[in-house]
């Protein structure tokens, strides 16, 4: 009997403790949770203003039409989009040729990023890997520009193939007695040499990204191909490859997002792509749209929402396609 009073007086005794501890326990859960909350609160809040909220008063604007008479919103259905219809795809009566050829240099974007640059960075990139002489010395150089201000950039890029005194032109002139306008929208240079540009200035970041992925390529891997007589040429495309595609694979969609939002390099090498829009692209062509139109950016938000609205299912028929060619690696 004296042992079960003392069994049960140390359960009361302990009851006490028990209730404070998990009274201390709750409280940090708490503390916890409203911590998670605060930290949340800032990117959940940017998200619906800077994103959801003005994505949405934007495709409601390509709605409405401002009534110069009552100085009213009025809806204007789905005419914006009609004449954007038009202007490309339409008639010569109808057509009109800065979105055409906008349209077909933002095209053009793709192909460029995926089958001159991404190939050239990964060639580069596995030679970085295999240790050449100087490697780290030509990493930088191909990283430098990924770093650099795109102004700065461009201006060393317009120099270079100036005219009067840039040292290219002065090669070019030497050889071949010629000294054109590269950068003139009437020159059929102009746009290949901002593509130009942007094979010189995107490699570095590619050939980082690439690089860091078959640097995670197991040793054990590369050892096993040696012992089975494979060569540079076939462990490049037969082993590295594979094995860095989840990485190429996100490059590719990434640049294919970069299609329509493609304006900055254009307009700072040949300005705002005048003359029929020769070197215009789509994302030039809204800030073009926005700085003739003053305050009303309804025929820009008009443009940018119908190709965002076509880019959309080419990306996620790509990732598909990209998923499929070959399976996702861990190591």
């Amino acid at each position: 009997m004296q042992a079960v009073m003392q069994k049960n007086a140390g359960v009361e005794s302990n009851a006490p403790t028990t209730q404070g501890a998990k009274k201390k326990f709750w409280r940090k859960q708490n503390k916890d949770r409203i911590f998670i909350s605060l930290m949340l609160l800032w990117p959940i809040a940017h998200f619906l203003v800077f994103w959801l909220y003005m994505n949405f008063d934007s495709l409601l604007m390509t709605f409405r039409h401002v009534n110069v008479t009552t100085g009213l919103n009025e809806w204007y259905g789905f005419r914006r989009y009609a004449d954007i219809i038009n202007h490309i795809f339409g008639s010569e009566s109808r057509a009109n040729p800065m979105f055409r050829n906008g349209l077909l240099n933002s095209l053009t974007v793709f192909p460029v990023n995926n089958l001159i640059i991404l190939p050239l960075s990964f060639v580069c990139a596995y030679f970085m890997f295999k240790r050449v002489p100087m490697a780290n010395l030509f990493r930088v150089i191909f990283f430098l520009p990924s770093i650099v201000s795109i102004v700065v950039l461009t201006m060393s890029f317009r120099y270079m193939f100036n005219t009067e005194f840039g040292p290219f032109s002065n090669i070019i002139n030497t050889i071949f007695g010629v000294r054109p306008d590269y950068f003139s929208a009437m020159s059929p240079t102009a746009m290949p040499m901002v593509f130009l540009f942007c094979v010189w200035a995107g490699l570095g970041y590619n050939v980082i990204l690439i690089g860091g992925a078959m640097a995670r390529v197991p040793a054990e891997i590369i050892e096993y191909g040696k012992l089975d007589g494979v060569g540079k040429a076939r462990e490049m495309f037969q082993i590295m490859l594979p094995l860095t595609w989840p990485t190429i694979s996100t490059l590719i969609v990434l640049n294919a997002l970069a299609v329509f939002g493609f304006w900055l390099q254009p307009m700072l090498l040949t300005g705002d792509g005048s003359f029929e829009g020769r070197t215009s692209t789509i994302g030039l062509l809204v800030v073009d749209i926005i700085k003739a139109s003053n305050a009303d950016v309804a025929d820009a938000a008009a443009l940018g929402i119908l190709f965002s609205a076509a880019g959309i299912p080419f990306i996620l028929l790509l990732r598909w396609i990209l998923s499929k060619i070959s399976a996702d690696v861990e190591f």
